[in-house]
């Protein structure tokens, strides 16, 4: 069996994709959902199960609403402090959460902070999960960052990008870290700057 490989590019030439990692969260994700309708654009959102369990309408909202949707373990743990028992157990348990609050498969998954090993690997293939990561990080997730800071970090935005940002923290080492308002703020500018280069938004897929 060929083993799972993190994919970090769309493919259809003209496109980008803007994805969230570590929601959903009660107070921002209903934000940038409201943002994302009124722009009429899509995303991908890369959900924390034990954050999906307190949040369950929230991905049914994502699911409805035309969004992609993946799993990013149970509790976004340190990756490479657990055994791979634990380590499959975590990737286990958040993909079970996500599908039982959307109410079908949840293939799609991204590591947390995007780290990638061998073992990463073998756990994907023995879960059937589709690894994804990013091209474009403006490290929204920093304490102190600005949306005119996020938006200037994507001038490189170009067709193919995958955009890492977030609208929840998990376990935010600094509690300013959890206020996601400056990407909020920044989604507007940052779907601006696209459509000046003809990008189009795409929501993540994979065959």
């Amino acid at each position: 069996m060929r083993r799972a490989q993190p994919r970090h590019q769309v493919p259809e030439p003209g496109t980008f994709a803007l994805t969230f990692d570590d929601g959903p969260d009660e107070r921002f994700t209903p934000q940038v959902l409201d943002l994302l309708a009124e722009r009429g654009v899509p995303a991908t959102f890369f959900v924390v199960g034990r954050s999906v369990e307190k949040h369950p309408e929230l991905v049914r909202r994502i699911v409805a609403e035309g969004h992609g949707l993946g799993s990013h373990t149970w509790s976004h743990p340190e990756l490479l402090g657990l055994s791979f028992a634990q380590l499959l157990r975590e990737c286990r348990r958040g993909r079970r959460a996500v599908e039982r609050a959307a109410g079908r498969p949840v293939p799609d998954y991204r590591p947390p902070k995007g780290h990638w090993d061998g073992r990463g690997a073998t756990a994907a293939t023995a879960l059937g999960l589709r690894p994804w990561v990013w091209t474009q990080d403006p490290r929204d997730w920093e304490p102190g960052a600005s949306a005119e800071g996020i938006v200037a970090a994507l001038e490189g935005l170009g067709s193919g990008d995958v955009v890492l940002l977030h609208d929840g923290i998990q376990s935010a080492p600094d509690p300013a870290s959890a206020d996601r308002s400056a990407t909020v703020a920044a989604l507007g500018p940052l779907l601006d700057l696209a459509a000046a280069r003809d990008l189009r938004p795409v929501r993540l897929e994979a065959p």
